[in-house]
């Protein structure tokens, strides 16, 4: 459960810090914002695990675990579709600056 909570609540961190825009025009500090969010998220919620996992019975650790990996798998697939949408753009600008038409 530690694991899981401190790897999805990072990728929690970064979407959160992506909805208020924390990185705009940041310039190259921008990346050091978001990757800071998600560390905080994940600290806190590594901690709040790790008590949790001495108070709760296992049936609920166990239930809590197929959650967290539920959005970890979530949050992983956005992130890569993201990324995919991004790369194709830059292809898709670096044909049209090769091939300029006329």
């Amino acid at each position: 459960m530690n694991l899981l909570a401190l790897c999805t609540f990072f990728f929690i961190g970064i979407a959160y810090a992506g909805l208020i825009n924390a990185g705009k025009g940041q310039m190259l500090a921008g990346g050091a914002i978001v990757l800071g969010y998600g560390v905080i998220f994940s600290i806190v919620a590594f901690i709040t695990s790790f008590f949790l996992t001495h108070r709760l019975k296992h049936k609920v650790i166990v239930k809590t675990n197929v959650v967290l990996f539920l959005a970890l798998i979530v949050f992983l697939t956005y992130f890569r579709y993201q990324y995919q949408e991004r790369q194709e753009l830059k292809q898709q600008e670096n044909q049209t600056i090769t091939n300029p038409r006329n």
